[in-house]
């Protein structure tokens, strides 16, 4: 067994493969390194490719394209340890008897986390007890309270790994689950305690709506001021997903407004603006794109590829294999 590892990038170099994970991976494959801090493209892929049976990717890494897989006549595996495979493969390795896998179980609860803390800060006003803070002003008891998570309905858009850790994370608080999915069956949600609605009952019905689609042509603007007038006054909106499944216009013109809050970690355009209206809006959460930033979750992304690829070797089915029909629901980007 020889493993290519195509993750030339020093920082995720010393951060994914610390010497127990070298050392794993060497106890049965032997492994080779391309050159850190070195391009390394899908050219280069090409010419080493044929002497492989296995790849480790990461971000940053070559796509697999078609001439790629053309070469890579010993190759039959391919582990991912960052999320969306859709960065390094195709539609077409799936025409190979190439397996694919990734980490995102475990990059997925890192996004999860973030969701489950945007949520209870967002419903907790965080962002405008902060900022009235910082202005001189402090909290009024007998005339003030927040929206809080206990006992709220809350609804789920999107029904994938990163909205079933979100539903776990929320079951100490007693929620009244809405979701809304055409990939959740029935009896997976009764046996949630939830409800399968259509998107706009889930906005009315909603005191907190968090967002979980994957970014596709189809879902990219399904959510526009349609659903968010929905929301009633002083409701949540969570987006821990992809800017552009968003109508940001429209949920601009709610959020001038006050009526309702939201917590933010992506946009449309990314990097956001310094001088982006949101991020005076004492009603607006916003946050870097942080979602993958868990420490020891995004630390041990490649030690899960190489136990996803120790398991391949004995013949067992890696815990996180990507087939073609979830492959076609992956953000593209």
């Amino acid at each position: 067994m020889k493993t290519l590892v195509t993750i030339a990038d020093p920082g995720l170099l010393e951060l994914f493969w610390r010497p127990a994970v070298r050392d794993k991976l060497a106890s049965f494959s032997e492994a080779d390194f391309v050159s850190p801090g070195q391009p390394f493209d899908a050219a280069a892929l090409a010419e080493r490719i044929g002497d492989y049976d296995a790849c480790i990717t990461s971000w940053g890494s070559p796509f697999f394209s078609p001439d790629v897989l053309a070469r890579a006549g010993k190759l039959k595996f391919i582990g991912h340890g960052a999320g969306s495979v859709a960065s390094i493969v195709g539609d077409d390795v799936f025409d190979t008897p190439i397996v694919v896998t990734s980490a995102n179980t475990v990059l997925g609860r890192s996004t999860a986390e973030l969701a489950v803390s945007l949520i209870l800060a967002g419903a907790w006003d965080h962002a405008g007890y902060a900022a009235r803070l910082k202005r001189g002003q402090w909290s009024n008891n007998n005339r003030e309270s927040v929206l809080g998570v206990t006992r709220r309905t809350v609804g789920i858009v999107g029904y994938g790994e990163i909205s079933k850790q979100v539903i776990a994370m929320l079951k100490p608080f007693d929620v009244r689950l809405l979701i809304h999915s055409g990939y959740c069956p029935p009896e997976e949600a009764a046996a949630l305690g939830a409800e399968l609605v259509g998107l706009n009952e889930l906005f009315e019905r909603s005191d907190i709506v968090s967002l979980h689609n994957t970014w596709t042509p189809r879902t990219e603007g399904m959510i526009g001021a349609e659903q968010l007038s929905r929301l009633r006054d002083g409701a949540l909106f969570v987006n821990t997903a992809r800017g552009p499944i968003v109508q940001e216009l429209a949920l601009a013109d709610e959020l001038r407004v006050g009526r309702i809050f939201a917590a933010l970690d992506v946009y449309a355009s990314e990097p956001l603006p310094r001088e982006h209206e949101w991020l005076s809006m004492d009603n607006v959460l916003c946050l870097p794109h942080i979602g993958g930033f868990h420490g020891l979750l995004k630390r041990d992304l490649c030690d899960f590829i190489v136990d996803e690829l120790h398991r391949f070797t004995k013949g067992e089915a890696p815990i996180g294999t990507v087939t073609r029909e979830h492959f076609r629901r992956l953000t593209p980007r």
